[in-house]
């Protein structure tokens, strides 16, 4: 009989455990995602221009930093007023 009732007990400790232990591991699942399988964008080459400042100064600018030729022209303007001053 005392065996009964223990086998008993520990057959609904179980059960309760279970169910904690259940819920829990829902949440820690976490998709894998092997790194070789994401497509990464392509960057473009590194293209530095050179560039004279009106004084007489040289810098460089890296053009693939610029979306547009427009963007790298008034990059170029600020650098000119900066080394210019």
């Amino acid at each position: 009989m005392k065996k009964m009732l223990f086998v008993a007990a520990l057959g609904v400790a179980g059960l309760l455990c279970a169910k904690g232990t259940v819920k829990s591991k829902k949440s820690v699942i976490k998709p894998i995602v092997k790194k070789s399988l994401v497509m990464k964008t392509p960057q473009m080459p590194s293209q530095l221009v050179e560039c004279h400042s009106p004084c007489g100064k040289v810098y460089w600018l890296q053009a693939s930093n610029y979306n547009t030729p427009a963007e790298l022209l008034d990059a170029q303007q600020e650098f000119n007023d900066i080394k210019c001053g």
